[in-house]
């Protein structure tokens, strides 16, 4: 199993270097300057080496290291509206956000390219190399968790005890987890992968999320001993599952099941690629009755949004809805609880940078330019007419309006919440504040509506079979998403933030619009 470990483990590195290698020649300057013969060049190779391990390294780390700062953030928000100490919500809220893990990403069954290089293309063994790569990454987080919670015993007063059975809990979840999908499998022959309760996985997450956040703000959490118990009970079934594992036989029917489909047998997409762009075309209005009295790209685009109804407008009326019931609550539990008023009332005055990761959470942008690219320009950018610039700023400016339309609705419930709830928690003498709490995220909505669609046209990042092919999309997207948990770092005054976003939020509009007819004539079509 060691040697298969290894195998699959250089092989994972390898194919991790030539894409690095690839998406370094795709950068618009230095592509010019590096040979063709860059992948057997051996400098070159040893630098995408380094920077592969190094990204081992730091996706092992980072990840951990980024959950329990968003846990410590959840703890420190519940407990300014109850009574109980950080500790005490700390391992409340982590065990059932562990639960929540526990259905979402249980390592098992994963798709990457290099699992199916491994077992489908070079017949490694689907047993050894499913099994190992499952026992690293779990090394990876148990060593990672026993680090994080000896640190947070220290200094939350965790009993000792506890921070040990923690890490283990953990494993015990998502391995009683595999075992149950590996035993549904080999029972009645049904594939659950990560999918591990159908259509009840999203009731159950949010059930969990529910269980972890509600009660302590009413002051409420299991004692230690019980946490203990429950995981206890965990560890226990996880070397039940850890059992059902090593016995089950039909790791190579599972995997073959799991990483091959028709399309992916032609085209070697990966299933996630696959899922994403059939779950849209399925989502997709076959209605003839459907149609528009408008003109021209208005037409088009009228058409787009009429038949891409259910995958455009579905979410955001269900994160509106959200929204609606969350600020709802929370303006009634304030004008219930006098004592929670003067700490949130602090934090609306404060704190309003956190909400942009919030707006940058819930915003479409990515989703809409993605089923764009499928269903639309897929086909449209094969004609040169299509890609004159005042055509793709015109049409640009159609589909920002019609993105901007659909972010406008959760932006203006979170807007009017806040200033709601800025008043009944005793208000402010300034009125700009009132202002600025519901104009500012509707500036952030409309920032990152411009921001989504903007790249996408500068770098549109899809190939013809609708994979991601552009490092500096990537790189700028993820660089986005660190800029966004970056501002939640900082408590800003709302007068000077709020008047700092909506100014930027124009300036970079107007930027935008030049951009696009400047460079997307050049920049917008189909990658090879």
């Amino acid at each position: 199993m060691l040697k298969t470990f290894f195998t699959s483990f250089l092989l994972k590195i390898t194919y991790r270097v030539n894409s690095i290698l690839y998406a370094i020649k795709q950068i618009p300057l230095i592509k010019k300057i590096l040979p063709d013969s860059l992948y057997s060049i051996d400098a070159f190779k040893i630098f995408g080496a380094i920077i592969a391990y190094f990204y081992e390294v730091f996706s092992a780390v980072f990840g951990k290291v980024f959950y329990f700062l968003f846990l410590a953030g959840c703890t420190f928000g519940i407990c300014s509206a109850g009574n109980l100490s950080f500790s005490q919500v700390f391992i409340y809220l982590f065990m059932f956000l562990t639960f929540v893990g526990g259905v979402s990403n249980l390592y098992m069954f994963s798709t990457e390219k290099s699992k199916y290089y491994a077992i489908i293309l070079l017949n490694v063994d689907a047993k050894k190399y499913n099994l190992s790569n499952y026992l690293y990454q779990i090394f990876k987080l148990t060593v990672c968790y026993f680090v994080a919670f000896l640190i947070l015993g220290l200094i939350l007063d965790i009993p000792f005890w506890l921070c040990l059975m923690a890490p283990l809990f953990t494993v015990g979840v998502k391995s009683t987890a595999v075992g149950y999908s590996l035993k549904m499998y080999k029972n009645k022959g049904k594939n659950l992968g990560d999918n591990l309760f159908g259509k009840l996985t999203f009731p159950f997450v949010l059930l969990c999320t529910a269980l972890g956040v509600v009660p302590p703000v009413f002051s409420f959490v299991l004692p230690y001993y019980a946490i203990g118990a429950i995981m206890g009970v965990f560890i226990l079934t996880g070397i039940w599952g850890f059992n059902v594992m090593f016995k089950f036989d039909e790791y190579r029917q599972l995997s073959r099941e799991q990483l091959l489909n028709p399309e992916s047998l032609m085209n070697q997409q990966t299933n996630t690629q696959q899922i994403v762009k059939e779950s849209t075309e399925k989502a997709i209005s076959t209605d003839d009755k459907i149609t528009s009295n408008k003109m021209g790209f208005e037409f088009l685009n009228d058409l787009f949004i009429k038949r891409h109804k259910k995958i455009l407008w579905k979410p955001v009326k269900i994160i509106s809805a959200v929204c609606l019931v969350i600020f709802v609550t929370f303006i009634i539990l304030t004008i219930k609880i006098a004592d929670m008023r003067e700490t949130i009332n602090s934090m609306l005055l404060n704190s309003l940078p956190y909400f942009m990761f919030i707006m940058y959470a819930i915003n479409r942008g990515k989703d809409y330019t993605q089923a764009l690219f499928i269903n639309c320009d897929h086909s449209l950018l094969t004609y040169s007419a299509y890609k004159k610039p005042g055509n793709i700023l015109k049409l640009f400016t159609i589909r920002l309006r019609g993105i901007i339309k659909m972010n406008l609705i959760p932006a203006a419930i979170i807007g009017l919440g806040l200033s709601s709830l800025l008043y009944t928690t005793g208000g402010t003498d300034n009125v700009i504040n009132y202002v600025l709490l519901l104009v500012s995220p509707i500036a952030m909505s409309v920032f990152f509506s411009v921001h989504n669609l903007t790249i996408y046209y500068l770098l549109q990042p899809y190939n013809a079979q609708t994979e991601m092919k552009s490092a500096m999309y990537s790189v700028i997207m993820g660089a986005t998403y660190m800029a966004c948990y970056f501002f939640m770092q900082f408590e800003l005054p709302t007068l000077y933030f709020g008047i700092a976003v909506v100014a930027f939020c124009i300036i970079y509009c107007i930027v935008s619009g030049i951009l696009v007819y400047k460079l997307a004539p050049k920049t917008f079509r189909i990658r090879v």
